[in-house]
């Protein structure tokens, strides 16, 4: 006997057995693979809490239980005969499309905590130095190292928490995409700030760049010009 001949005729006997003995009209052949699907995890839901229930081995024959078994098995075998049937090429494409959509959704998540983690980078090696420098010349210096200490260890301790979250975010990701966690992933992540204090400390390095390039370079000695030969005292001979 074939499988799908199996399921049918499993399926039958269950709705069967549902409207002669239960008196529940219970029809699964003209239901989507989709509704199948939503109402087999609901009856499955139902029977996972019977189960856990304290009173599960005194009831577990009763009626209301028994009615899920066979509603249960009634979905299983329609939703696998609808999955073993060929399914049209437009719905697998528009399956795949949703899923792609999904997919760049999770990683754009992971591109924003990335930009974060690389901002608060900025802030560390080229934002907070010209604002403590600014504090030190305008208030004082004592303002200017206690500002220093209590910033710099605030967006420390951010850059860690955004450094985990940014490991974690990128391993939910792979989960959905079925691949496996990278190391490379893993030491990327950790070395997400330093990213961005090379990028800061690359800017500051272009804007002392220009400002060495404001200044005219020395001009170079004039040159002493040749004298011509000389000749003697007098008139030139003719």
């Amino acid at each position: 006997m074939k499988l799908n001949e199996l399921n049918n005729n499993r399926r039958t006997y269950s709705t069967r057995v549902l409207k002669e003995q239960y008196e529940m009209p219970f029809n699964v052949d003209n239901m989507s693979m989709s509704s199948t699907r939503t109402m087999l995890t609901k009856v499955r839901g139902l029977m996972n809490e019977s189960k856990q229930s304290p009173d599960y081995h005194n009831s577990h024959a009763s009626p209301s239980y028994m009615k899920l078994v066979f509603m249960e098995q009634a979905l299983t075998d329609h939703y696998n005969e609808l999955r073993s049937l060929p399914q049209p090429r437009i719905m697998v494409e528009n399956e795949e499309v949703e899923k792609s959509q999904v997919v760049l959704a999770a990683q754009d998540m992971v591109d924003q905590v990335q930009k974060m983690l690389e901002d608060v980078g900025q802030m560390q090696v080229k934002e907070l130095p010209a604002l403590v420098a600014s504090i030190e010349s305008e208030i004082g210096v004592n303002e200017s190292q206690t500002y220093n200490d209590q910033v710099s260890g605030q967006l420390d301790t951010l850059s860690a928490s955004l450094k985990e979250a940014s490991t974690a975010l990128k391993n939910a990701l792979n989960g959905l995409t079925g691949q496996a966690v990278d190391a490379a992933f893993d030491a990327g992540a950790d070395m997400g700030a330093e990213a961005g204090l090379d990028a800061g400390m690359a800017a500051g390095e272009e804007e002392a760049d220009m400002e060495m390039g404001d200044i005219p370079p020395p001009a170079a000695p004039p040159e002493t010009p040749e004298m011509p030969p000389s000749g003697g005292v007098g008139r030139a001979k003719r």
